[in-house]
């Protein structure tokens, strides 16, 4: 029997930080972490450009840091707040099903805020996204039943991983790093998300933050503990979060090649993910309507829970936000005017007939849609005409699985290749200004070779 001792769950995710090479990743899988990063810098650029970028700088305190849509400088934990809260203002970021996280919002802005070598920035990609992930799969969906968002609670470790890959810290500060950032890591209660309240937004890039500042902590010599995440005597972090089933013991970071890239997805609409399913449904059932938006009497949702607490209508001012996180709104939008954009959602979001339509639709839980989550995401929408004809059809999305495409495959909407991941990023960076530049970016970040 060997007398060497077992290493803590967070020594040894440092330890494979630190030792992970891009040839065990595999080509494949890194062209799928620039596709991701590819789209993120396209949903921030398109942030920058609306109203509500200002809110994601309420945090700012002056400095020479740069970010996008914006004259003035900050310092860097500023704008590491508004690097996640505009990538993520019109919720078209990508989600990791498996674990129910956005890692991009919470991971990449410590990268993007200070550098744009990008060939340097996607292996400190891998580690953030695999690192938060994995985490986060290990709970879900207990923690967000429970009421904990894991973009937050996972995504300031993954950020801190991201960092401390980036800056080539030793095994020893990085586990330093993790304990602090899953110490500090923000409980974000879910709650705010289906109270859809205006400040929720910046919640990943306070994560980011919070991970940027665990690796300053560990640079000074502080720590935490080396098993925060399983626990020593108690309920380490993971069990607190995902509830008896979730055992650390099940984590062997020594066998992670990058895999949960492989079911990271793209959204090809923007919109929460709970949403989706019932847009798909709408986006498939908008051509069999009577042509006149009058004559629908009602809309009845029938979904899994989770969705249905999205089930309010818009508050009279219909801020983004609200809009984007409403589904009775979002499937008013998608069954008038078909698959929404930023022109879409971008202003006049309480028109007379879109308003009026999300005021007669109602959201209901469902047995079978229920059952089948959180494998698959189901919706079965059904319009009833003011003769009394109901029209209905269904669309079930599965998050979780391994695809050669960067989105679900919907029955309805549209799916992302990556002919169509450029042609998203291309519409969302118009703010960058001529289209052949916007494209030549493009191809600089897919085709970066990553720096081991």
């Amino acid at each position: 029997m060997s007398d060497t001792p077992v290493p803590t769950l967070t020594r040894a995710i440092a330890r494979w930080i630190h030792a992970l090479r891009p040839e065990s990743v595999g080509p494949q899988r890194l062209h799928r972490a620039r596709i991701a990063m590819l789209d993120f810098l396209g949903c921030a650029l398109a942030g920058s450009t609306l109203p509500e970028a200002r809110e994601a700088c309420v945090l700012a305190r002056p400095g020479d840091v740069r970010v996008p849509g914006r004259e003035a400088g900050m310092d860097l934990p500023s704008a590491l707040i508004a690097w996640g809260a505009m990538g993520a203002l019109l919720q078209w970021h990508d989600g990791y099903g498996r674990g129910g996280n956005h890692p991009s919002s919470s991971i990449l802005p410590v990268l993007l805020a200070q550098s744009d070598d990008w060939p340097r920035l996607v292996m400190p990609m891998v580690v953030g996204y695999e690192v938060a992930n994995r985490l986060a799969a290990s709970t879900h969906p207990h923690q967000t039943l429970a009421g904990s968002a894991p973009t937050s609670s996972m995504g300031a470790i993954g950020a801190a991983a991201a960092l401390c890959r980036w800056q080539g810290l030793d095994e020893d500060t990085t586990a330093r790093a993790l304990g602090l950032a899953g110490f500090w890591a923000p409980i974000a209660a879910f709650e705010g998300l289906r109270a859809r309240g205006s400040g929720v937004p910046l919640h990943s890039g306070l994560a980011a933050r919070a991970g940027w500042e665990a690796v300053q902590a560990a640079r000074a010599g502080l720590d935490a503990s080396d098993t925060l995440l399983e626990g020593d005597g108690g309920a380490g972090l993971l069990r607190l979060l995902g509830g008896a089933d979730a055992s650390a013991r099940a984590i062997d970071p020594s066998t992670w090649s990058g895999e949960t890239l492989d079911q990271v997805y793209l959204k090809p609409f923007p919109g929460c993910r709970h949403v989706h399913p019932a847009v798909e449904a709408a986006l498939g059932l908008r051509e069999r309507l009577p042509p006149d938006p009058a004559d629908w009497a009602r809309v009845d949702i029938r979904t899994y829970a989770l969705a249905v607490s999205f089930g309010a209508p818009p508050r009279a001012q219909a801020t983004l936000y609200d809009c984007l996180m409403s589904l009775p709104w979002c499937v008013a939008l998608a069954l008038l005017e078909g698959t929404p954009g930023v022109a879409q959602v971008r202003s006049g979001r309480d028109r007379p007939v879109l308003a009026a339509l999300a005021g007669r639709v109602a959201c209901h839980p469902d047995p079978a849609h229920q059952a089948a989550y959180p494998a698959a995401l189901g919706a079965t929408v059904t319009v009833t005409d003011t003769r009394g004809v109901e029209h209905s059809l269904s669309a079930v999305l599965r998050y979780s699985e391994a695809s050669a495409l960067y989105s679900p495959r919907g029955p309805f909407g549209p799916v992302l290749d990556e002919a169509g991941v450029i042609e998203k990023f291309v519409g969302l960076s118009a703010a960058l200004g001529d289209e052949a530049d916007r494209r030549a970016l493009a191809r600089r970040i897919l085709q970066a070779d990553p720096a081991g």
